[in-house]
């Protein structure tokens, strides 16, 4: 049987982004995205007008603008579009609910993306886009490096306290996120061109015999060196590039273990810690219902899959609905788990588990987790990825290709999905931080590295050796080989020419995209392999044609043999 990991061709949505124009990424809300124009506008019109009736304090409103008007002079003094923005929000006060204007007063503006949840956050999102948006068009590069607008002072609006500001945006939210530079700028050295050679003769030939495929994009890593390679399509319109994002799926899940590994070496919590310690003061998990979540399953049970909670119900009214939510939240996740918890011991692979783990990593670490990944992984370590759904999908992401609905055949999920371009955001709410990592696999390989090798520099060496050590389990099947299963990481033993090494990583599978990544410590060299294509086949014969986990598995031992062997 051929199955898939972290999600379905069936899981869709898409999403936009707040970028300032500065390098800094801010937290991210998609509140007005849903499955077609006229629901988006049936439902924003109702938050708004939900949002008017309960946010209306005129001395909030007054005490809301000073705070703005604070925050500019003080955060944003140089950043040529803060002001515009600034007085936009208030202008645009009354669509914003009570808490989420006293959350600005609090902590600030970008602080309060940090501290806000629910239809408060996506109130401030929305009007935080709408603002965006609007002076986003206008904003020219100035000499300096910075953002202007372009035109004379002359022409500017002067705000309250003084400075110009442009005038008041009346664009509507995008519907993707700007483009993002995905590759690194450190300069790695080249391997040899023999090698390099043979690397690009690995992908050629085995991908050149599909029939049913998009494109292919790989990356070799090892400390100081890296090789990329890419062909094929991103879409009908753009080829696929060694910068292209793409979506690896069940490969996410690393990330998570190796954020929890990271606060259990902080001291937050154990690996022996129960769920319902470590989440007796937060007020979502005590909503749950505990015949269905555990509260007795340890930290541990959930990393290695064998807490007996059972996966989310999917296509069902509750799926659905949630996939066009304006009000997500990611224990909103957690109300479709509808079956009772199995005793726990036995390997059960089900994405509760990292949802869960999510969930602790946001209660401890005390924001949400796009912002705990940056500013604990991605930024430490040099690496670019986005999580969905309140990270957007670039403009520029492969597209997903697979069987379309309707029997379509294979081709686009996207074009014969009805939510078209809001696919990712709708998948993004249905898998969060079990299949929702938008980077490329120089990342992922680069990825692999810090976190298994003795020279990276994700984990403390204490961290590491409790990684390594956790794949005491029996052998079972994932990607499509027989693998034990240790904290979200897969541990398996590949036979090469002149000796055998153990690959470590995690697959990712569906709805459009398969993905593979390994690091071997004989070698200390990691690869990763991502594919914009994935069908769901339960035989052989159903498989003949399409790109598979197997297939990835025979690129990756060509690439691990050619090194090895040279």
């Amino acid at each position: 049987m051929i199955s898939g990991c972290g999600g379905s061709s069936n899981s869709t949505g898409s999403a936009t982004s707040r970028l300032s124009t500065s390098v800094s990424v801010l937290p991210t809300t998609e509140p007005t995205t849903s499955a077609s124009p006229a629901l988006r506008a049936q439902e924003t019109a109702k938050l708004s007008q939900s949002n008017k009736s309960e946010g209306s304090d005129s001395d909030l409103d007054q005490r809301f603008g000073d705070s703005v008007r604070n925050y500019i002079r003080d955060s944003w003094g140089t950043w040529a579009k803060g002001d515009a923005i600034g007085q936009c929000l208030i202008a645009n006060v009354e669509t914003m609910t009570k808490e989420s204007k006293e959350g600005v007063i609090e902590h600030g503006i970008e602080e309060a993306f940090d501290k806000l949840t629910g239809k408060h956050l996506g109130s401030l999102s929305a009007a935080w886009d709408l603002c965006e948006s609007g002076t986003a068009a206008d904003a020219v590069p100035s000499n300096n490096g910075s953002s202007k607008s372009e035109g004379s002072d002359a022409d500017a609006v002067p705000s309250n306290n003084g400075s110009p500001k442009e005038p008041e945006p009346t664009a509507s939210v995008p519907t993707h996120a700007p483009v993002v530079n995905f590759e690194s700028t450190t300069v790695n050295k080249p391997f040899s061109a023999d090698l390099e050679t043979q690397f690009r003769d690995a992908i050629d030939k085995t991908f050149d015999e599909y029939t049913e495929k998009a494109g292919i994009s790989a990356a070799v890593y090892k400390d100081g060196y890296l090789w990329r390679y890419a062909k094929g399509d991103a879409s009908s319109s753009a080829p696929m590039t060694v910068g292209t994002p793409n979506l690896i799926r069940s490969s996410s899940k690393s990330f998570t273990a190796g954020l929890a590994l990271k606060q259990i070496d902080d001291g937050l919590y154990s690996l022996s810690d129960t769920l319902g310690t470590v989440l007796s003061s937060n007020d979502a998990y005590k909503a749950l219902n505990k015949s269905v979540i555990n509260p007795a399953v340890t930290i541990e049970e959930l990393l290695t899959m064998t807490s007996g909670i059972q996966q989310i119900e999917e296509y069902n009214d509750d799926y659905d609905a949630l996939q066009v939510s304006l009000n997500w939240e990611p224990v909103d996740l957690l109300q479709l788990v509808t079956i009772d918890f199995k005793t726990p011991g036995s390997y059960n692979y089900s994405n509760t588990n990292t949802m869960l783990l999510g969930i602790i990593a946001e209660h401890a670490g005390g924001q949400n987790l796009n912002k705990l990944y940056k500013t604990e992984l991605f930024d430490p370590l040099g690496i670019v990825a986005l999580l969905l759904p309140r990270d957007g999908a670039p403009e520029n992401t492969a597209r997903p290709h697979g069987e379309g609905w309707g029997g379509t055949g294979f081709g686009d999920i996207l074009e014969s999905s009805y939510l078209q371009e809001e696919w990712y955001l709708a998948t993004g709410r249905t898998t969060w931080n079990a299949a929702g990592i938008i980077t490329t696999p120089e990342n992922m390989a680069k990825w692999a590295y810090e976190l298994f090798s003795d020279d990276g520099s994700a984990l403390s060496l204490k961290a590491r050796a409790t990684l390594l050590e956790s794949f005491t389990g029996p052998l079972i099947q994932i990607g499509a080989v027989n693998q034990q299963y240790g904290y979200h990481s897969t541990k398996r033993e590949i036979a090469l020419s002149n000796m055998t090494i153990s690959a470590y990583g995690h697959p990712g599978s569906g709805g459009g995209y398969i993905s593979d990544f390994y690091y071997s410590p004989e070698l200390d060299l990691s690869l990763s392999i991502l594919v914009n294509s994935h069908k769901e086949a339960r035989t052989r014969e159903e498989a003949q044609g399409a790109v598979t986990h197997s297939g990835l598995n025979e690129i990756a031992w060509q690439l691990f043999d050619a090194y090895a062997t040279q």
